[in-house]
């Protein structure tokens, strides 16, 4: 994950402070990337963890041009989704234009027509000179790679493609080459991915091996995620009690986003709306808290989804094996793999050995079979898939060694 992200502040209140985290020296990473001439950027980390403030960050708000995965469905999309961004026309259109003058004897009197103009009349003894223009227009392609090269090759703009792995993947390998193509030509990118599908990028262009600088990161920690609520509320110049801080940083689930989120209700409750004239102290409890990560959890309804979780796919012949919870529950393998998710501390990855721990944890005496817990990872993710078709929610990677399960969105640990 990011090491930096925005704080969030009211609306009312409109200063923005960056976070930088501890210990990877992600700023100087990026900066050195970006001094690297042709050299795509690959940044993986996980889904909402500051990945996009990172780099804008570094190269300005005002260069950062960015592209979302989702809207590359076709070869030439990356390109068309660079010019509408920029709001570049398609086509130029040019004119040619062309005087006449007429210059009669001065003895004539005569009415003289130009065509397509207008009629001019010379009397004896005097020259009237019009001039008239013949306009021609031409129009030009102004699309694809060669347009882009045009506006902004060697420039400070650079082009930032979120979540590089949505583009389906009959689509990478071209996307691949231009990516590498334009890299030559002087136009600079950056390529964010979520971490298990950090090598799409180059696995779509053998090219770009060697080629792309890549940097990797990992998941916030609750030290990190404390900065940013010391930070924003010592902007609006209030004080809260670090118990506050710490019991929000391990309800985030590693997410700066759902800090962000947290410290925003928080505000609203407790009616902290600009920065305070004087330091105010601010007193929150146990029961602000629980009312403040209620409200929160409301911005992600999951609740259909979980259902079909829940419940698996229409059974066939034989009733699904039931098993005993410690929370004095029971039901099948579905439900045993979604307490084991749901389980402390949370987590936004697992390979297959920790969900086996987790499994043990939340069962009584018997537990699913292996291969019963790997169909039902295999069918939930699948289930997240068919009902949020345009984001990952959570992802079963078979090709992961023994199998890892990610929780994509941490929206959906956190609900």
């Amino acid at each position: 994950m990011v090491k930096a992200t925005e704080v969030f502040v009211p609306s009312d209140y409109p200063t923005v402070t960056y976070v930088q985290r501890d210990g990877d020296r992600l700023e100087e990473k990026v900066a050195r990337a970006l001094d690297t001439p042709k050299s795509p950027i690959s940044i993986s980390g996980p889904s909402k963890s500051g990945k996009t403030a990172l780099v804008k960050n570094m190269v300005g708000e005002e260069n950062l041009i960015q592209i979302y995965g989702t809207q590359i469905e076709a070869a030439g999309d990356l390109w068309k989704s660079i010019l509408d961004w920029m709001e570049t026309p398609t086509t130029i259109s040019s004119s040619i234009g062309a005087t006449e003058s007429v210059a009669p004897n001065a003895s004539t009197s005569a009415r003289v027509a130009i065509p397509a103009l207008i009629e001019v009349t010379i009397a004896g003894g005097l020259q009237t000179t019009t001039a008239a223009n013949s306009n021609s227009t031409s129009t030009m392609s102004n699309q694809g790679m060669a347009a882009v090269s045009r506006e902004i090759a060697n420039s400070d703009f650079i082009v930032f493609v979120d979540d590089f792995h949505y583009i389906p993947r009959e689509m990478q390998e071209a996307v691949g080459r231009q990516i590498k193509t334009g890299s030559d030509a002087g136009i600079r990118f950056c390529i964010a991915s979520v971490p298990h599908r950090s090598d799409d990028v180059v696995r779509s262009n053998h090219e770009l091996r060697g080629r792309t600088v890549n940097i990797d990161t990992s998941y916030w920690s609750e030290n990190d995620l404390t900065k940013i609520p010391e930070l924003g509320f010592r902007e609006l110049n209030v004080t809260l009690d670090d118990f506050v801080f710490a019991r929000l940083a391990k309800e985030s689930c590693t997410s700066p986003q759902i800090m962000q989120a947290l410290c925003l209700e928080l505000c609203f409750d407790k009616k902290i709306k600009e920065r305070s004239e004087q330091r105010t102290d601010i007193s929150v409890s146990d029961d602000d808290i629980k009312d403040v990560l209620e409200k929160t959890s409301t911005r992600t309804d999951y609740s259909s989804l979980l259902k079909q979780m829940h419940a698996g796919p229409r059974v066939r012949g034989t009733e699904r094996k039931e098993f005993h919870f410690v929370d004095g529950s029971k039901g099948d393998a579905y439900r045993a793999c979604l307490l084991a998710i749901k389980s402390d501390p949370p987590t936004m990855s697992y390979n297959y050995h920790q969900i086996l721990d987790r499994i043990s944890a939340v069962c009584v005496d018997e537990k699913p079979s292996g291969s019963s817990l790997t169909e039902s990872l295999k069918q939930i993710s699948g289930f997240a898939e068919q009902m949020h078709a345009t984001q990952r929610i959570v992802e079963w990677d078979s090709d992961a060694a023994s199998g890892t399960f990610s929780i994509i969105d941490p929206y959906f640990c956190f609900s």
